[in-house]
């Protein structure tokens, strides 16, 4: 069976990826082609695969030069750190406008990305992205945060309370990441979770600290969860879609749910300001944005494609189950990570926590 998973999963990243790069090789600017070179690229494991980028990189004669991170906040600290080691950094929808008002990014010229047209109305119009009448990012992944569980010992039940569960005690892991303080927030049923007052964050810590015994670990990378998975070191975790997908490749029965209404961070490609590589910069925006890219981009990482076009760049069966018939509206009426603007406080009570 992981055989034949394995196999399918291969024959899909390598025609996918030629679709992919034909239709890269057909938009290529001559200029671009003769830059050579390395694009620097700053972002999450998962966000850069060879299904999406070893046709651009083949397209346009250059090498993108992947650096991985493990926390949304590692990204700021890279950034503050003067930047220049990046071209291009992937940044979440609640740090977006602090690195626009930080300078860390530059605006956007849209008619160097005509595919950013494509992308649902609500991601193009996303406040994370801009400012005043610019835009500074495009919107790649739609991440709706799923839980993540073992269906031979969870086999039902689609409650966020699972990861409070004594019955899993010592099989449970958590995301490393500010965020886990909204989706505990959005479960006790806090509503400004990202403006939480001194009293409700006293209150999520409490029940996280509550829960700590029964935690096996707190992740950052998502190679770290997939082994804690395949190890069979645990069996629930607040996770990303990747995970679910690769865990599903790998062999390992799995499934993922969302919350009501679903939370969703959206991930944006930004170009670093005063980078050399700015023309191949808005090039490879332009193809990520593509719906060959977005297509492949939801078959193979499981993420929410920001450009519905995809439909016709993946297998149907990929587009029924992932729902995306009715994922435009789940686009309008999701909840989308904000800025924090207490995130210092919020990254105390983290430690705090994890401290405990």
């Amino acid at each position: 069976m992981r055989e034949k998973q394995m196999q399918r999963r291969h024959f899909l990243r390598t025609s996918t990826a030629f679709a992919v790069g034909a239709a890269a090789g057909l938009r290529l600017r001559p200029a671009i082609a003769q830059e050579g070179g390395t694009l620097r690229l700053l972002t999450w494991e998962g966000y850069a695969d060879d299904a999406w980028v070893k046709n651009f990189e083949d397209a346009h004669g250059v090498q993108v030069a992947k650096t991985y991170v493990g926390s949304n906040d590692e990204y700021m600290a890279k950034l503050a750190a003067g930047g220049g080691d990046y071209d291009l950094v992937v940044i979440v929808s609640s740090l977006g406008r602090r690195a626009i008002n930080a300078g860390f990014v530059e605006p956007l010229d849209l008619s160097l990305i005509p595919n950013f047209q494509s992308i649902y109305p609500r991601l193009q119009s996303g406040g994370f992205i801009r400012k005043d009448d610019q835009v500074f990012g495009a919107p790649t992944f739609v991440a709706i945060s799923p839980i993540t569980v073992n269906t031979e010992v969870i086999p039902e039940g689609n409650d966020f309370g699972l990861l409070f569960d004594e019955r899993f005690a010592g099989r449970i892991a958590m995301w490393d990441d500010v965020s886990t303080l909204g989706d505990v927030a959005a479960w006790m049923g806090i509503e400004d979770v990202w403006n939480m007052s001194d009293d409700q964050l006293e209150a999520v810590k409490q029940k996280l600290i509550e829960q700590k015994p029964m935690v096996r670990t707190y992740w950052s990378q998502a190679g770290e969860a997939i082994d804690l998975f395949m190890n069979g070191e645990v069996v629930i975790s607040n996770s990303w879609s990747y995970i679910t997908s690769e865990l599903k490749a790998r062999g390992l029965p799995v499934r993922e749910f969302y919350g009501s209404p679903p939370s969703a961070a959206v991930d944006s490609h930004f170009i670093v300001s005063g980078t050399p590589s700015r023309e191949l910069a808005h090039a490879f925006i332009d193809h990520i944005l593509s719906p060959q890219s977005q297509g492949a981009i939801a078959e193979i990482s499981g993420y929410t494609p920001s450009n519905p076009q995809s439909v016709d760049f993946m297998p149907a069966e990929t587009w029924k189950t992932m729902g995306l018939d009715a994922v435009g509206e789940v686009v309008e009426r999701m909840n989308i990570w904000e800025d924090i603007p207490r995130r210092s406080r919020y990254l105390e009570v983290l430690s705090e926590v994890k401290a405990a």
